[in-house]
């Protein structure tokens, strides 16, 4: 007997709309999505993708283009995406929270052939952003704002053949040792499978999942969106993340899967609204990005769902190691869990071959879903695989004699705040960009809150306020440092490098001495 419980019922497609046209035919009159009131079955699901499709062909889109998306999580976006993955082109998500030099970057470097967008959202005005893009990059032939009727009356009824499933399906950003955002490249064919792979094990019959995830990510698009919609199940939208509506909506749709990241976890268990909701609906809970406070887990424990971490990252796509409802507390809250036994990973040194039991090593996967590379960037998607195709996630574990992972460290400086992936070097070149800056550099330190969170050393003649409103200007919330520390000079290595460690030893003395 299979130790996964959907194994064998969630059939295997090569691109995610596949699965759509499936379960459309299946059963018709089921539930696909509700957002914003509107409900829709996979029958009207299934026509509106259809039209969508029609009208992009219409629009000249043709196998192989991206189309960049910018949207909260709605039934709007979903008809794109799944329309885009219908043709065999790629769908490019832009995140509300960027500003428009970070949007910049992402469409410059993606050079998407349409844009669409909200036209607002919490008070921003998105039009003259949309069209500033528009503007300033040479490949977006129409921009088009939500719902975007006078783009889908163009529809003439043609759905051209999708092609070779080894073409992107998705280009997700994500930020780089280089300080800009790469753009990861994921085949139509690898994220089906992931899809596939992540529905047989979270499968339960009548599956209804809260999507409330940016949908720049992969955990926006497929981990509560198309994960759910392998299974046949139903996707209930939230436009926002709002921890005292979120209880209501799970016992109002009769949520069953609800997947968020700790931190959000958190603040929805402080509101009054959580102990007053009915959440027996709830079948599985399941998190990733962070550590899971053991009071969080207590709480999430109450509600008699299975409970499931994972650990992943966007180049692999899928989840490769998981605590399932099996694990105590004790794994739940400090391990990554096991690896996924239908997928390949090691932990190797920096030779490449495979640890002792008990020593560290680099996490390493490899298997059909990871991603294609990074646009446009040969030599760095050259570096992130090993001679013989795993992908390098330069992150350090160790096994435990149980086989769960425990992660102890980065190769790489990356940290995670609130679940987002963060580089130092991304903010280090904002600051460098202010006239009164000569030199930056940004460590991590702990925090209760966030998990980690950015520290900046700075050289140069601005406050400290001036310069936390530069980087609030140029980049999203989650990366501006939580302090600015302002230096006559950077510590230096003796090979001229920057002594990250002093700094960091720096940090932590200044927290410490904040805090008595």
């Amino acid at each position: 007997m299979s130790e996964l419980p959907g194994d064998g019922i969630v059939p295997s497609f090569e691109r995610v709309s596949d699965y759509l046209s499936y379960w459309s035919r299946k059963h018709p009159d089921a539930l696909f999505d509700e957002s914003e009131g509107r409900r829709r079955t996979y029958e009207q699901a299934e026509a509106d993708v259809n039209a969508c499709a029609s009208a992009l062909h219409a629009a000249g889109v043709t196998r192989g283009d991206k189309v960049a998306v910018l949207s909260t999580p709605r039934a709007e976006f979903l008809t794109l995406f799944l329309a885009l993955s219908r043709i065999g082109a790629a769908y490019v998500g832009l995140n509300p929270a960027h500003t428009r030099d970070e949007l910049l970057h992402i469409v410059s470097d993606s050079e998407p052939v349409l844009l669409f967008g909200r036209r607002e959202h919490r008070g921003r005005d998105y039009e003259p952003d949309l069209e500033a893009l528009r503007k300033q990059v040479p490949s977006i032939r129409e921009s088009h704002l939500f719902p975007a009727e006078d783009f889908l009356a163009g529809a003439d009824g043609t759905v051209p053949d999708a092609g070779d499933p080894g073409g992107d399906a998705l280009v997700v950003y994500t930020s780089g040792t280089t300080g800009r955002p790469k753009g990861v490249s994921i085949s139509h064919r690898a994220f089906a499978e992931g899809c596939r792979l992540q529905a047989e094990r979270l499968y339960h019959p009548g599956c209804v999942a809260l999507a409330n995830l940016p949908v720049s990510h992969v955990g926006g698009v497929m981990d509560v969106v198309s994960v759910p919609l392998a299974m046949g199940g139903a996707i209930r939208f939230m436009d926002d993340f709002d921890p005292g509506a979120i209880p209501g909506v799970i016992e109002e749709a009769k949520i069953t899967l609800w997947g968020q990241i700790p931190l959000m976890f958190q603040y929805v268990l402080m509101t009054p609204q959580y102990a007053a909701a009915d959440l027996s609906s709830l079948r599985q809970v399941g998190w990733g990005g962070a550590p899971m406070p053991r009071e969080t887990l207590a709480a999430l424990r109450a509600t008699g769902a299975r409970l499931t971490s994972l650990y992943g990252l966007t180049e692999s796509c899928v989840a490769v190691a998981y605590n399932d409802e099996t694990a105590d507390d004790e794994s739940l809250t400090t391990t990554l869990g096991r690896p996924d036994p239908r997928l390949e990973l090691r932990l190797a040194g920096e030779d490449g071959t495979p640890v002792p039991p008990g020593m560290p090593g680099e996490i390493q996967v490899r298997n059909a879903c990871l991603m294609t590379g990074y646009i446009g960037l040969p030599e760095e998607t050259a570096a992130a695989f090993t001679p013989d195709g795993f992908l390098r996630t330069g992150d350090l574990a160790v096994a435990r004699p149980d086989g769960a992972l425990t992660l102890v460290g980065r190769l790489k400086e990356m940290y995670k705040s609130g679940g987002y992936n963060v580089y130092p070097r991304e903010i280090e070149l904002v600051l460098e960009q202010h006239p009164s800056v000569s030199a930056a550099a940004v460590v991590s330190m702990p925090d209760e809150v966030y998990t980690e969170v950015g520290v900046a050393f700075v050289v140069g003649t601005a406050a400290a306020e001036e310069l936390d409103a530069h980087c609030r200007e140029h980049l999203a919330s989650y990366k501006v440092p939580k302090r600015i520390e302002l230096l006559p000079g950077l510590p230096l290595l003796s090979a001229g490098k920057v002594d990250k460690a002093e700094l960091r030893a720096t940090a932590l003395k200044c927290s410490a001495a904040s805090s008595t």
